[in-house]
């Protein structure tokens, strides 16, 4: 399958879901750069230019921006694709624009009890890690230390909500990061964008992260569904031909419901044939033995499973199930990123992990040739086992220190630019162009004006022999979601 085909195919699912792909003026086929030595790097420094328009005074020419009034003149450059937060739709503009005095705060709302915890709650072990390795490593930013304020909202939406309502108006936090789950993030997003509060690195894939224009104040994290289900269509279509057949397995809610939109939309141009659908339900812990059943019976030759939490471990359990009880039935199953995670493959305990595909941005942080060659690896796991953490240090632990990264990033941006506020650190994360330290050489993370989704790119990887191993190469498909538009 040519990349050309599935850039089209791509772009197509990006119009029929909703997501408006325009081009990105920042894209670039090329690799990335190399990932630091360390988890953190120096803040760099931005120019920021103020444009005066319908002026008789100001003179426009192309490329450099040259204005005169009286007998003044400055020359500056002027960046189009540079992203500014309009402050005067704020509820409170003076609050958006206060200069930051004192430590940093940042709030966040993850599951830490019940049963998506099972999944989720490492998350939160990786984003404590890295702020009490950054505090004490660099002293915060500029002197000013980075607090953490993370509450449990159990994957629960209307806890989310009532959490960060309490860390807006009590805690009065600077920024909210890396609240977990597209219906949670979905049931703030509204009060963030109207306060102006930062929502940076909502730990999801939705394509309503990529809304610039109606949800300035929220950004994604995680590798869009859309690019998600690219890379695996286009596995499937390479692996087995045009013709294949696919099923689709997921959780019934605003996260299962992203894949299947982007895959249904692309399968026809991509020649797959869509056999069965089977759904379940968010709080089910249930084996999907009916939904399984149905799988069997539709016979497909590839599977996109999305389900949630420990739904992760039942699907692997009685896929193998199905398998020892169906002779010939043996789909290449590919698992949400989401669950990732070694702790959730490793819990399945009749072997039906094995083979089982997903995919990954960030680095293998448990892989021991991983740790042994790549310093940043290294030094995470140093700084994640004196966190005092008992969880696994990879898959979401990981993902949880780099979203506590890519925070204080744009924490010292803002610094360097002298403007360490809301808006400040906001302009910062929607004009990014960096290299995370767990980030997979080969990518980056990069968003402006024109470009409104941060994760275009991933890896498939494979469960075998107790650990997961790389598929192929890096897919870079930076660029190719433009800036999102809601239906």
């Amino acid at each position: 399958m040519s990349r050309t085909r599935r850039l089209l195919a791509l772009t197509t699912a990006c119009a029929l879901i909703g997501a408006a792909c325009g081009n990105d003026s920042t894209a670039d086929d090329s690799a990335g750069s190399s990932a630091p030595d360390t988890p953190s790097t120096e803040p760099s420094t931005q120019d920021d230019v103020d444009v005066t328009e319908d002026d008789p005074d100001v003179e426009e020419t192309a490329g450099d921006e040259t204005t005169e009034t009286g007998d003044e003149s400055t020359e500056t450059s002027f960046d189009p694709a540079r992203f500014e937060v309009d402050l005067t739709v704020c509820e409170d503009p003076e609050r958006a624009a206060q200069l930051i005095d004192g430590p940093v705060t940042i709030g966040s709302s993850v599951p830490l009890s019940g049963g998506p915890a099972v999944l989720f709650a490492p998350f939160a072990d990786g984003m404590r890690a890295y702020v009490d390795y950054y505090n004490a490593e660099f002293g915060g930013v500029n002197g000013h230390d980075i607090e953490l304020i993370i509450k449990d909202d159990q994957y629960a939406a209307d806890l989310t909500s009532a959490n960060v309502e309490q860390l807006i108006y009590d805690e009065d936090v600077d920024i909210l990061a890396g609240v977990l789950g597209s219906p949670n993030n979905l049931a703030i997003r509204d009060l963030a964008n109207d306060m102006c509060v930062p929502q940076l690195w909502a730990a999801t894939g939705d394509s309503d992260w990529g809304y610039i224009d109606e949800y300035p104040w929220t950004t994604g994290l995680l590798a869009a569904y859309e690019i998600e289900s690219a890379i695996w269509a286009d596995f499937v279509a390479s692996e087995l031909g045009e013709g294949s057949s696919l099923a689709l397995f997921y959780v019934n809610n605003e996260f299962g419901q992203a894949y299947a939109a982007s895959m249904t939309a692309m399968a026809d141009d991509l020649g797959i044939d869509i056999v069965a659908t089977e759904v379940i339900d968010p709080v089910s812990s249930g084996a999907p033995s009916s939904q399984m059943t149905n799988l069997v019976a539709a016979d497909p030759d590839a599977i996109l499973a999305v389900p949630l939490g420990a739904q992760c471990i039942a699907f692997m359990t009685e896929l193998e199930n199905a398998k020892a009880a169906n002779s010939g039935f043996d789909p290449l199953v590919y698992m949400t990123a989401t669950c990732a995670d070694e702790i959730v493959f490793g819990a399945v305990q009749n072997g039906g992990a094995e083979g089982v595909y997903t995919s990954a941005n960030i680095k293998d942080v448990t892989n021991p040739d991983v740790a042994a060659n790549d310093d940043a690896v290294a030094a995470y796991l140093d700084a994640f086992a004196a966190s005092g953490s008992n969880a696994a240090p990879g898959g979401l632990a990981s993902m949880g220190w780099t979203a506590a990264e890519l925070a204080v990033w744009s924490i010292e941006e803002a610094a360097a630019e002298g403007n360490l506020s809301r808006e400040g650190i906001m302009n910062a994360a929607r004009n990014i162009d960096y290299q995370a330290a767990l980030l997979r050489d080969g990518l980056t993370f990069t968003m402006d004006a024109n470009d409104g989704y941060i994760g275009e790119g991933a890896q498939i990887i494979q469960w075998q022999n107790g650990g997961f191993v790389d598929v192929g190469e890096v897919v870079d498909l930076e660029g190719t979601l433009g800036v999102g538009t809601p239906a």
